[in-house]
């Protein structure tokens, strides 16, 4: 199971080696629900796996959109390396994961890193008010039920200050297979811009701007093609 696992979530997903374990090549994956390295300023990209590369270019892609000084939330931050990639440009980052191991051994992987920190908590619990700059949420929505997500957008609505900015990524039109059922991680399937809008608008979001995003380039694009991913960039309407 673990060895195909997100072959099964994506159709065109190119084939790892037949030996490719994905919790013996990521420790802390839950069963695959989390890539796992530790980041520092001399990782070597290209020695990373399929799925670790794919995950660690959204985040030096939302780098890239956060403001310089930002206080930002790293919403699902899963094995926290993406939360160090966003201390690099942000004042202060907090990382917030529902898995408690987890969040015990990235506090300690990374405790020398002032100006970020984790919390192991549910993200329908989240309470925070008028906090963040920017909120990045990777992979995480399509976890909930569409009333859940509502709920959730709503909080993060909450969390962020006036004008603040919302980074996310889905799989773009997952299909719901009896697959992806049976291993119960995703909850919400054949998203796209259509559905996207519609909740940010009921919230009050406004979409700035979609990317996308595939394995066969890892990159994130204006436009594409093959579609596998999609991050959209959302507003706090004032």
């Amino acid at each position: 199971m673990k060895n195909i696992l997100l072959k099964l979530f994506n159709r065109n997903t190119p084939k790892q080696p037949e030996s490719y374990d994905f919790d013996k090549n990521n420790p802390l994956g839950d069963g695959g629900e989390r890539v796992d390295f530790t980041y520092s300023d001399n990782l070597d990209i290209s020695k990373l796996d399929l799925y670790q590369q794919n995950h660690i270019q959204r985040y030096l892609f939302a780098k890239r959109i956060i403001q310089q000084g930002c206080d930002c939330g790293d919403f699902a931050c899963g094995t926290g390396y993406g939360s160090v990639i966003l201390s690099k440009k942000a004042n202060s980052v907090l990382g917030i994961d529902l898995n408690e191991k987890v969040i015990s051994e990235i506090k300690k992987r990374y405790q020398n890193i002032q100006n970020v920190s984790f919390e192991n908590k549910n993200l329908l619990e989240i309470d925070f008010e008028n906090k963040f700059d920017t909120i990045v949420s990777f992979e995480t929505i399509e976890h909930f039920t569409e009333e859940n997500i509502l709920r959730l957008l709503n909080l993060y609505h909450k969390a962020l200050k006036d004008n603040g900015q919302l980074i996310f990524s889905v799989p773009y039109m997952q299909e719901e297979s009896e697959n992806a059922k049976k291993l119960g991680f995703h909850l919400t399937f054949e998203i796209n811009e259509d559905k996207i809008s519609n909740w940010l608008n009921e919230i009050g979001f406004t979409v700035e701007k979609n990317y996308y995003q595939n394995y066969k380039t890892h990159t994130i694009h204006e436009n594409l093609d093959d579609k596998e991913f999609i991050i959209c960039i959302a507003r706090k309407n004032a």
